[in-house]
């Protein structure tokens, strides 16, 4: 059986006999950031999903998120899959997240504060490094307007294709902020959680970029961060999905992301 990354918008399109059969006929990964937007979901959002999960001991494999692989990678210099790392527990979900009368404790509650915290201070690095990516690409500097979009697609493109472009991106982080002991850039390909997080996060910064032609806002809005936060959220199933090889989702702009830096993965989508 091959492996998949499920994402939320699968959960929410299909009904419980298609996501039944997608875990009979496949062995279904599920991240800790997809649990997260789960429990963190409107309640009736959260009872709808978690009742379509199978009633069974491991209804799918729980897996970390890109932050544990990328730990892992620097530690051991061995490249890491997100099936190399899942959790191995026996779990089942708790009945009442399916029948909605499950109520969060004092604890629980505060975990779920420390992680929207978490998606805060990420979407500002995040934003950082997008106004740092201009500096990678030539072709990005000193255009027309009309020909930003264009040359987006060719960087886009060279991020997808050249394992080079990708390892002097990553060196040039080494040479910012390098943390003892890093992993050789000579080291890292496809294979790799740093290879795929550089070319999600890179690819995700160059469509942040076309959409706002290359002039990112110097006072962004709450809307501006909110859409960060949630194109976070896609590029660690992207990262993810591209690891693995397989994505589970119904969300037309992450499957091309994936289909772009993954041409011979595997996409599940719910066609009504």
């Amino acid at each position: 059986m091959s492996y998949v990354i499920l994402d939320k918008s699968f959960l929410d399109a299909a009904n419980k006999e298609e996501f039944t059969s997608l875990c009979n006929e496949h062995t279904v990964l599920m991240t800790d950031v997809l649990f997260h937007e789960l429990v963190t979901t409107r309640k009736k959002s959260r009872q709808y999903c978690f009742n379509k999960f199978p009633s069974k001991t491991n209804p799918v494999e729980l897996i970390p998120n890109i932050g544990t692989l990328l730990r892992y990678e620097l530690e051991t210099h061995k490249q890491c899959t997100p099936f190399d790392r899942r959790i191995k527990a026996v779990f089942k979900f708790n009945d009442k997240l399916r029948d909605g009368t499950f109520e969060f404790t004092d604890k629980q509650d505060k975990f779920r504060e420390k992680r929207d915290s978490e998606a805060k201070s990420d979407a500002k690095t995040f934003f950082e490094l997008a106004t740092l990516v201009p500096g990678f690409f030539s072709q990005l500097n000193k255009l027309a307007v009309k020909n930003f979009p264009d040359a987006v697609e060719e960087a886009k493109q060279q991020i997808a294709s050249d394992t080079e472009k990708v390892r002097e991106i990553y060196r040039s982080f080494l040479d910012y902020d390098a943390p003892p002991n890093p992993v050789d850039a000579e080291l890292i390909n496809v294979n790799w959680a740093y290879f795929r997080w550089i070319q999600v996060r890179i690819f995700y910064s160059l469509n942040l970029l076309l959409k706002y032609h290359g002039q990112l806002p110097e006072n962004p809005s709450q809307k501006f961060w909110r859409r960060i936060e949630h194109d976070l959220l896609d590029s660690e199933y992207v990262i993810l999905g591209a690891l693995t090889g397989a994505l589970a989702s119904n969300e037309k702009p992450m499957i091309t992301n994936f289909k772009s830096l993954c041409p011979c993965g595997e996409t599940f989508s719910v066609i009504r």
